[in-house]
């Protein structure tokens, strides 16, 4: 029996800092890698905020720049050469749904036997690149070998009535169960928040789905009657959309309360320094964000678009997307105390990183023996 591990191609769209990317990130860490490599697939050439660690783990990135140049033909040519190149690779795991319909017949063709699909979400972006993503997604389902989901619901949106196994979207509970009355005195502090100041936080990309302009209005509902209240936003995004967001911070009379913090790695510290966590998304799978608040013991107040069964503490409450007044009367009347039993509560509904990472090793493992016998 080889001692070289077996190689999983992960497909992605980039490793970006996102939910999809952190879970897949987390994923990595925490398998035995002596027995399973991953690999991955961009579909953007550009610098990402995992490449570093990726390659630090064993990792080996390729990178094609079909979603800069729209160059279907090269993407074609350049998956059958990849996949020649790498007859290794029996496992491929898609993440990527809208481009599933071009990679996994290559795939196929080029005789890679387990193509695995991941649905990550419940809903598509509310534009013309979400309609088309959609439409190019009702092909990724008949591709696939086996499927996964991080939810029900992500699950019955993409593959319909197949079948499919649902994975929680773990995360190293210990790690964001961690309280350290130190670290967030000294992150308050480079914030700029005082001991009397009530920090609300946000973390998530610049997009439509995740309803920053709705953010910022429930932030100023909720500074109207909480002034010592401040609000940190956590992610990147594209440029001029986060400038557009900060010209609505200052149109609602609250730029001197919100901070935009931008892309960080040392999340449990964010979390030790916020004193309730707000996500009022328009549409969600299984948020890895609310799953790392919630364990970090924080109140949750969570748009009802996102699905309740991502609640596994009594400190989410699911509020109307679309009624800042509700949002800030809720808050207001809440106790924002955290809750001390949270990372066991974490680990019984199983978000520990340790379950994910278990399932898909011992899938991966099983599925290899099987088509290499």
């Amino acid at each position: 029996m080889s001692s070289e591990p077996i190689r999983v191609l992960q497909v992605m769209p980039a490793m970006d800092a996102g939910g999809m990317e952190t879970f897949v990130m987390n994923i990595y860490r925490t398998i035995d890698r002596e027995r399973v490599q991953f690999d991955f697939l961009y579909h953007y050439d550009k610098p990402c905020f995992f490449d570093d660690e990726i390659r630090e783990l064993g990792g080996r990135i390729y990178k094609l720049t079909v979603r800069q140049d729209n160059n279907l033909p090269r993407y074609l040519h350049e998956l059958h050469a990849l996949f020649a190149a790498h007859p290794e690779w029996r496992i491929l795991h898609g993440h990527y749904s809208g481009f599933g319909m071009f990679y996994n017949p290559v795939a196929r063709k080029a005789g890679i036997p387990v193509r695995c699909g991941h649905s990550h979400n419940t809903a598509y972006e509310p534009n013309l690149v979400g309609r088309l993503d959609r439409v190019m997604s009702s092909f990724f389902s008949a591709g696939l070998t086996d499927r996964f989901a991080c939810s029900e619901k992500a699950g019955q949106m993409l593959y319909g009535k197949a079948p499919f196994t649902v994975i929680p979207n773990g995360i190293d509970t210990a790690r964001f169960a961690a309280r350290d009355p130190q670290r967030r005195a000294l992150l308050r502090a480079e914030l700029g928040v005082t001991d009397q100041e009530i920090l609300f936080g946000h973390v998530g990309r610049f997009t439509a789905q995740k309803n920053h302009p709705g953010l910022l209005k429930i932030f100023a509902a909720v500074h109207a009657r909480l002034p010592k209240a401040k609000l940190v936003l956590l992610g990147g995004g594209e440029p001029a959309y986060i400038e557009k967001m900060q010209q609505l911070a200052g149109q609602l009379g609250i730029a001197d309360r919100v901070i935009f913090a931008g892309v960080r790695s040392n999340m449990q510290s964010f979390y030790d320094a916020m004193d309730a966590f707000l996500l009022p998304s328009l549409f969600e799978g299984l948020p890895v964000v609310l799953v790392e608040a919630q364990t970090a013991g924080l109140p949750c107040f969570v748009s009802d678009a996102v699905d309740p069964g991502a609640a596994f503490t009594d400190r989410v409450r699911f509020l109307p997307v679309n009624d800042p007044e509700a949002w800030a009367a809720a808050i207001v009347a809440a106790s924002l105390r955290r809750d001390p039993q949270a990372r066991e509560k974490a680990v019984r509904a199983g978000y520990d990183i340790h379950t994910s990472a278990g399932i898909l090793q011992e899938f991966y493992l099983r599925r290899y023996a099987e088509v290499t016998k």
